[in-house]
């Protein structure tokens, strides 16, 4: 009996693989690591897994031929160590995880994949860059959570970026189970003392556990279900709407543009 989600190559047998290979590959990226004390461990997993099925679905029902692999587990927890089980893979040790994953994809025919990431401690761009040219593999980076940036900031106001309303609130629609909104509390976070850092514009590593209390990051206590239902609905149209058009996307030599810069103006 053929698999009930084709988009899913994890579900799918080696007969389903034999054929035409999929136009663009979905490659879903967590972490394992802890989320306050009122999420589980796998938040970012369960989070990147549901939108990543729910957009190749929809791009498949519109005919787009997606493919979902089986979600990373694990991310970069380097400035998470102070708190048990946060698993950590270094940055060096994913990019080397995603060179021989690129080369397996470009063995097997595909020529477009999505790195579509649910981590904030993940950055595989400067991979990407580095990887540029030698696998005959488009590869685009999506941060989940930039895609509907406008309706976050509107839907929740209280920020935060770890286990805070919009983490809760996708969670408390996704797996409400698993949800303990009862030991939820304010989560305050420590203020950088430079102020280049205050203002946005000097980036360096958060200790967490001088930065957190227990690792949550923004209140989470206005959290509700129908909140994350139409987060989740917003970023999975978006998603949709750019695996179809990457999947129809030619791949020639303008490509990723309309035209070259040489090219005539018309």
């Amino acid at each position: 009996m053929p698999t009930e989600r084709p988009w899913q190559i994890g579900d799918s047998a080696l007969t389903d693989g034999e054929s035409a290979p999929p136009e663009v590959v979905v490659l879903p990226t967590g972490a394992t690591e802890p989320h306050g004390r009122h999420l589980p461990y796998a938040t970012d997993n369960f989070q990147v897994e549901a939108l990543a099925d729910q957009a190749a679905g929809e791009a498949w029902r519109r005919g787009a031929r997606v493919g979902v692999l089986p979600v990373i587990p694990f991310g970069v927890q380097t400035t998470q160590q102070a708190f048990p089980l946060a698993m950590n893979l270094r940055p060096t040790t994913l990019f080397r995880m995603l060179d021989d994953l690129a080369e397996t994809l470009a063995g097997s025919g595909v020529r477009k994949a999505v790195l579509l990431n649910g981590h904030g401690g993940n950055d595989f761009y400067p991979w990407i860059k580095d990887s540029y040219g030698k696998h005959n593999v488009f590869f685009v980076q999506v941060h989940w959570f930039d895609v509907c940036r406008e309706l976050i900031a509107q839907t929740f106001p209280a920020g935060g970026d770890h286990a805070n309303d919009m983490e809760t609130s996708l969670m408390l629609w996704l797996r409400p189970d698993l949800v303990r909104l009862d030991q939820a509390g304010p989560q305050p976070t420590a203020t950088p003392r430079l102020r280049a850092m205050r203002e946005g514009w000097a980036k360096a590593p958060r200790p967490w556990e001088r930065y957190t209390v227990d690792s949550g990051a923004g209140d989470p206590r206005a959290a509700t279900a129908d909140k994350g239902r139409r987060l989740l609905e917003a970023t999975t149209a978006k998603l949709a709407d750019f695996l179809v058009e990457l999947a129809r996307a030619e791949i020639d030599e303008a490509f990723p543009f309309e035209s070259t810069a040489r090219d005539p103006t018309p």
